[in-house]
């Protein structure tokens, strides 16, 4: 990360500090992520990984802003790779969006934790020491809501790592729990 997005990140992470995030509170998760451990729809597998391959090309592209509600959707279930995007979009501010490091935190946050990918480790870890000490509570608080909200667990996603063909280091590879019980699924993660 070059100086000048990491001293407007600071700049932007302290407005934020001072702006009483200090007590943000998250919105409750998510109607889908209440649900008990019954069988995931195959709709809702199918839509999003959909919104999680859309969102990854819109990124790709450096087309974040239309990336967000795509890349949301999938995070909000629990794929990493989503949240780890959604996460830096948010701490950086990019392509328009507006810049929110506690927001990005929380996500590169829930990313980090669990099986993943040691790359999203170790970005949640460059980020993470650009917030003040004395801020520690309040951003461990934020990590743990969102780690809460959407860890996967409630929605039925479970991440493993994975070695691909060819390369050397594993990869976080998401995947509803319920994918096997729709032989007839048209997309699968």
């Amino acid at each position: 990360m070059s100086g000048q997005p990491q001293c407007l990140m600071a700049t932007a992470l302290a407005a934020a500090l001072a702006g009483g995030l200090a007590v943000l509170t998250l919105a409750a998760a998510p109607a889908h992520a209440q649900a008990p451990a019954e069988l995931v729809p195959p709709e809702e597998i199918e839509n999003t990984y959909r919104a999680r391959k859309q969102g990854r090309q819109l990124y790709r592209s450096e087309k974040y802003q239309e990336a967000v509600p795509f890349l949301l959707f999938a995070a909000e279930r629990g794929f990493k790779d989503a949240q780890m995007q959604l996460g830096q979009i948010y701490v950086q501010g990019l392509g328009g969006v507006k810049q929110d490091p506690m927001q990005g935190i929380g996500w590169l946050g829930v990313a980090a934790s669990g099986k993943t990918d040691p790359r999203i480790r170790k970005r949640y870890k460059q980020v993470r020491k650009i917030f003040p000490k004395e801020h520690d509570e309040t951003v461990e608080a934020i990590v743990k809501q969102f780690i809460q909200n959407y860890d996967g667990r409630r929605t039925r996603v479970k991440c493993e790592l994975e070695s691909s063909a060819g390369r050397y280091t594993k990869e976080s590879r998401c995947r509803f729990i319920d994918e096997s019980a729709y032989p007839s699924l048209s997309v699968r993660g």
